[in-house]
């Protein structure tokens, strides 16, 4: 062995020991590096259709739909969420508009160990654009919500109720006070698929629509491609009143039997 060689080989063997208590400090700080309190996910879909409490929102044509959410360990969240539209333009109430906005924040939690779920917020539907001359109604909703939920193993089951607090909403006069309430059911298959029913029921204030009080289903299948996107399908169908819920401009009755499919991605 050269000097030199031996030099290398004496001065590493000194600084291993060193090295390995660096590594290990920075394992450990890397370890007990504190955790962020909050967490920032997303969302963003491609959709047959975009069905709302069981009617169309786009007259049966294609919706390009996402969001962001921002939650506190605390449970404290907020969010915002898009998709394209075309009923305010089409049914008469706005002249210019294709989008709508939804904001909410909220609260979430569990009741002790009970592993009985809660969540509270309130809902804002904002339909930016410019309204039809004469129209009087206002598109833009407000809404509170408050949910519980439970797992119960095989199945998971919400039941959700929404409630109107804005004196006009979706166009419609007279909504303060009006309900939606959702039960809905999560059944896992495996790993890959969750099957998922829902039932919904609406009411509608605006004395102006006697028979518009409905109630809508749907049934679910996904299937989780991988950890970040999913397709899936669905059926959907209601018991609207039909000339309540025609619209006049174009003739479509917007709570007809649906079927669809839709590809998504969560990250």
């Amino acid at each position: 062995m050269k000097l030199t060689t031996l030099k290398m080989a004496v001065l590493g063997a000194l600084m291993l020991p060193t090295m390995s208590v660096i590594a290990e400090e920075a394992a450990t700080a890397a370890v007990e590096a504190p955790k962020s309190d909050f967490s920032v996910s997303g969302n963003v879909g491609i959709y047959s259709d975009y069905i709302f409490r069981g009617y169309t929102q786009t007259e049966n044509k294609p919706a390009l739909q996402g969001g962001f959410d921002v939650s506190h360990s605390s449970g404290l969240y907020a969010g915002v969420w898009a998709s394209n539209v075309d009923w305010t333009v089409q049914g008469g109430s706005m002249r210019d508009n294709s989008v709508e906005i939804d904001l909410y924040a909220g609260f979430a939690g569990e009741f002790g160990k009970s592993g009985l779920g809660y969540d509270v917020g309130v809902l804002q539907f904002l339909y930016p654009g410019k309204d039809t001359p004469g129209a009087g109604l206002e598109a833009d909703a407000t809404e509170v919500y408050v949910a519980l939920s439970y797992d119960f193993g095989p199945f998971a089951a919400t039941l959700k109720n929404y409630t109107v607090v804005s004196s006009e909403a979706w166009a419609f006069n007279e909504m303060d006070g009006e309900n939606y309430t959702d039960l809905s059911i999560d059944v896992p298959v495996g790993d890959k698929v969750t099957l998922s029913a829902h039932v919904g029921h609406q009411t509608i204030g605006d004395p102006a629509y006697q028979d518009a009080d409905y109630t809508d289903w749907k049934l679910n299948a996904e299937y989780a491609i991988n950890d970040t996107f999913s397709i899936g399908a669905f059926y959907t169908d209601t018991d609207m009143d039909k000339p309540s819920w025609t619209v006049a401009n174009t003739g479509t009755y917007l709570g007809d039997a649906t079927g669809g499919a839709y590809l998504s991605a969560g990250f």
